[in-house]
């Protein structure tokens, strides 16, 4: 009969705490613009909250209900306090899940180390509640279970190493803005390629460009070196370096025809112009004699093609000019010269970005005939069929 009572008590105030007071917690976040408590209510936070009125009411009627049976109270009390233990920790998972969603969602807080911080909360709620939970059942202080747990802290820390290590690569990721959901990283060593989907304690999920899914240890984001392209993304230019390599064989000076067709170019015209005037004027003042063409100075096929390579970048509309724009000649190799472009497209879509460093180099490459030069490149079959032929 006692059983029966206590039974009919807890299913009266669960009745109480879910229909009535979830059903006005309801209708007020439904009224209510904050988003919020749209988390919290999607989580269940409110009802775990409704679950531990019954839980407490069940708690104090405990002595009333087993008046007749003192021995059966600290038994039941046990059990109910245990109960209650479980829902607070299941509480403190709900409200942290929340938390997690909502900060997401939340442009201040969407770069925030918030679901680092809630799985370290989460672990210790557990910890804490198992010694708790030991406590109440063994009758044994609180101090005297973690003094026990003092002499494991060794194994403990042997058996969790890698997720102590993650959770300090997590911090330090945060703290130097390392990584960012969102980001695109390239991580060599671990064959990623692609954006950052999320931040977990010991681990960082990319999603690869070719929609395969890579997770790679927190640690390794301090300890190995990778490459984030959120410079790029937020400068709203991407980098073009590449190099031309021209065959050595083929640069010479100008002669009268060559200087008669490059002058046609109007990218270059009025600088071949200029720069003529400039070295007529150095020569006659050295008093430059003879017809060789080493005398005095000269303007060159590969100093032209430099200059309208130059030329070309700065008038293309999809080449940004607050940036870098460069073209320089390396040291000379067994592949011929290289001629470095160095610029930066206005655009970072990749797609478009590949598109128009096609289009640039296509140019370039077609427009060395003009300049009366030729590209390198290492024999191949038809150069040596055409070589047995003639």
């Amino acid at each position: 009969m006692d059983l029966l009572l206590l039974l009919l008590i807890s299913w009266v105030a669960d009745f109480i705490a879910r229909r009535i007071i979830l059903s006005v917690i309801h209708a007020a976040v439904k009224r209510t613009k904050a988003t919020w408590d749209d988390y919290f209510y999607n989580q269940k936070v409110f009802r775990n909250i409704a679950h531990l009125v019954p839980a407490g009411i069940v708690y104090g009627s405990v002595p009333i209900v087993f008046d007749d049976l003192p021995y059966v109270v600290p038994v039941v009390e046990t059990l109910v306090v245990l109960y209650i233990l479980v829902l607070l920790v299941s509480l403190i998972n709900r409200t942290l899940r929340a938390l997690e969603n909502w900060f997401s969602m939340t442009a201040k807080y969407a770069n925030t180390p918030v679901r680092t911080i809630s799985q370290v909360i989460r672990l210790l709620a557990w910890f804490g509640a198992i010694i708790t939970a030991i406590s109440i059942l063994t009758g044994m202080k609180t101090a005297a279970i973690l003094g026990a747990f003092a002499g494991t802290t060794a194994i403990l820390i042997l058996v969790f190493q890698d997720s102590i290590k993650g959770l300090l690569a997590n911090f330090q990721i945060h703290m130097y803005d390392l990584v960012k959901v969102g980001d695109w990283i390239t991580f060599s060593n671990y064959g990623v390629d692609g954006d950052v989907m999320s931040i977990d304690l010991t681990t960082v999920k990319v999603q690869n460009f070719d929609k395969t899914v890579s997770t790679v240890p927190a640690t390794a984001f301090v300890s190995d070196s990778f490459v984030n392209w959120r410079g790029m993304s937020e400068a709203g230019a991407r980098r073009i370096k590449r190099n031309i390599h021209i065959d050595i064989t083929s640069i010479r000076h100008l002669d009268e025809g060559l200087a008669d067709s490059l002058r046609e170019i109007d990218l270059i015209s009025a600088f071949m112009i200029e720069r003529q005037k400039e070295i007529d004027v150095n020569n006659e003042k050295k008093n430059i004699q003879g017809a060789s063409l080493l005398n005095g100075r000269r303007q060159t096929n590969i100093g032209l093609y430099r200059k309208y390579i130059d030329f070309y970048l700065r008038n293309h509309p999809e080449i940004n000019n607050e940036f870098t724009l460069m073209v320089r000649q390396l040291q000379p190799t067994t592949q011929g010269l290289p001629i470095e472009v160095y610029c930066f497209s206005a655009t970072t879509e990749w797609t478009k970005y590949e598109s128009i460093m096609a289009d640039i180099f296509d140019h370039l490459y077609a427009a060395t005939r003009h300049f009366d030069l030729a590209l390198f490149q290492s024999p191949t079959g038809a150069d040596i069929r055409a070589v047995r032929h003639s």
